[in-house]
């Protein structure tokens, strides 16, 4: 089945306002959408107007209070605020429910649309929430404005919309969330740790998975010596964290951009507390290698255990794709470094741009998310799954990922651009999260890589979906 992507006339407005209500809210002047500056992933972020998304950045929830209303953004959990209670005032997003987000809400005209004015305003010469300007641009944005009943510019449709499968949502990430690539998180007792591939491999600690601290690196004293010899010029990518047994290993790839000359490293620790007088991470050298001219490339391995206790390293990047060899769980090395690699995924379009595999085991079946298309705004993640670790993987459609099939699991928004390599991370109470990054625009070298995580909920066919899944709505007839 496919999400959203609902057609037709439109919802009408409804006569009764209700707590908990999911709409989309357009403008009557515009036809525009109330949307978020920056995806709303900063506090006090300013509200824009954009053309319809179907994503969740652009669902408000209606929570009642008293006689008022505070309306909520779906995907950050922010409400709609004003920063300054005069004509002219920005509207923002804020995490703080105060006076500021408290709203009135009445029928503006015949047709059901709706004005927004402040709680604290009384009377017809109130201030109310509108454009300024009948333009349709992402720069006109929302205002408190003298309020006037006879202007649309001044009057909401509130289109009520329904979330199937509950509302995953993005934690509001604080602190150390700047250069984040390739993140990946792992847990030890009570404690969150990001494993980040810059600079070299940093680590990164929370009590909430929230607020993030940078607290050092796995190899503070130099990278191994045998890094520089194989790879020349190489750059550490990748790096990621997994208990097997009762030690840890962080798996991490070396490489130059756009090369096959590439190899794949493994380090081991008794704990991830960066306090306690028993870590260190001990490089165990080279796990596999690349050449140009191989059938893989050896980038951004993942650690999965299977249902029979065997463990599996999944890696690969471009080239032909995605590919399998068995890890010996006292060594952390292959098994058998010449067995032939399994291979699980490929795609023949757009340079065999298929990357960052991260396996996980749910409900009878194993999930295959994967990062699609070369690192510029098309840049996405997608996902398969199938009863058995080598696959075959498919898609929601039933298309094979050895044949490029993967649904879509994350979508670029406005300066939050390619949402692509990921990893997911299931805490002790089930609860799934997407982990990934993204960036402000899409040139690189201009703006870093920034943490976010989104909550994961599971339709009812057992597929999954984030904050940055598309088509996530339907509207209600």
């Amino acid at each position: 089945m496919v999400l959203g992507g609902c057609a037709g006339a439109e919802t009408e407005n409804r006569d009764m306002l209700t707590d908990g209500l999911s709409i989309i809210i357009k403008n009557a002047g515009t036809g525009r959408y109330l949307n978020m500056q920056l995806a709303g992933m900063v506090e006090q972020a300013k509200v824009i107007q954009l053309a319809q998304t179907r994503m969740l950045d652009e669902v408000w929830l209606l929570e009642q209070d008293g006689a008022h209303w505070r309306i909520k953004n779906a995907m950050t959990g922010r409400y709609i605020s004003w920063r300054s209670h005069e004509a002219g005032g920005i509207i923002e997003l804020k995490s703080m429910a105060d006076e500021s987000g408290l709203w009135q809400i009445t029928q503006a005209a015949d047709d059901g649309s709706y004005s927004i004015r402040p709680a604290a305003d009384a009377g017809d010469t109130a201030l109310a929430f509108g454009f300024a300007a009948d333009d349709i641009s992402v720069m006109n944005e929302p205002l408190l404005l003298e309020f006037s009943g006879e202007t649309p510019l001044l009057a909401w449709e509130f289109i009520e919309v329904e979330l199937p499968f509950g509302v995953p949502a993005m934690l509001p990430v604080a602190g150390d969330i700047f250069h984040s690539s390739c993140p990946q998180m792992i847990k030890d007792g009570d404690t969150y740790y990001l494993y980040i591939m810059y600079p070299g491999i940093s680590i990164k600690e929370s009590q909430d998975m929230v607020n993030w601290k940078s607290v050092g690196r796995v190899f503070p004293g130099g990278d191994p010596s045998w890094l520089a010899a194989e790879v020349p010029g190489y750059g550490i990518w990748a790096p990621s964290a997994y208990r097997i047994g009762d030690l840890y290993y962080v798996y991490y790839c070396i490489s130059t951009i756009g090369s096959q000359n590439s190899a794949i490293g493994v380090a081991v620790n008794t704990t991830l507390d960066i306090e306690s007088p028993d870590f260190r991470w001990r490089d165990l050298g080279m796990v596999i290698r690349s050449h140009t001219g191989d059938a893989y490339n050896c980038i951004d391995p993942n650690i999965i255990m299977d249902d029979s206790g065997r463990i599996w390293l999944t890696f690969g990047s471009f080239w032909n794709g995605l590919y399998q060899m068995e890890i010996d769980p006292a060594t952390g090395h292959l098994i058998d470094p010449a067995a032939e690699p399994i291979h699980i995924a490929q795609r023949t379009v757009n340079n065999g741009a298929i990357e960052a595999p991260w396996i996980v085991r749910r409900d009878g079946y194993y999930y295959l998310f994967v990062a699609f298309n070369p690192m510029d705004l098309s840049y996405h993640n997608r996902v398969g799954r199938s009863e058995s670790v080598h696959g075959p993987y498919l898609d929601r459609e039933g298309r094979e990922m050895l044949k490029g099939g993967g649904s879509v699991v994350t979508q670029g928004l406005l300066e939050m651009t390619m949402p692509g390599h990921a990893s997911v991370f299931i805490d002790d109470d089930g609860s799934c999260y997407l982990v990934g990054e993204y960036f402000r625009t899409a040139s690189l070298s201009d703006f870093p890589s920034i943490l976010y995580i989104s909550s994961i909920v599971w339709d009812d066919e057992g597929w999954p979906i984030t904050a940055l899944t598309p088509d996530i709505y339907l509207e209600k007839n």
